[in-house]
């Protein structure tokens, strides 16, 4: 899957990353995830429902922070009728 950097989101010059979040979205997720990772510090909880706060606030921090989402990327695939890569992206990468 060898993309030109022009069709790639980058941070600085001569890096290229494949980003599917919105700046917008990141800093929701980012902010979403740092809420619920200070609820999970302070609130006494269940010890499932704290693992379980603990690990969604965890992932939508990273996902915010990294700008890429692979459930995101895999719903994207599924709408356009795919989910398994096709036969160029196998060659290619």
């Amino acid at each position: 899957m060898n993309r030109p950097c022009s069709q790639l989101q980058s941070d600085a010059p001569g890096t290229c990353m494949l980003r599917n979040l919105s700046p917008m979205e990141r800093w929701v997720r980012v902010l979403g995830g740092a809420v619920l990772m200070v609820l999970w510090l302070t609130f006494p909880v269940p010890f499932l429902v704290e693992e379980v706060v603990e690990t969604v606030g965890l992932l939508a921090a990273v996902t915010g922070v990294v700008g890429y989402c692979p459930v995101k990327h895999l719903c994207t695939r599924a709408r356009q009728g795919s989910t398994f890569p096709s036969e160029d992206e196998t060659r290619d990468g």
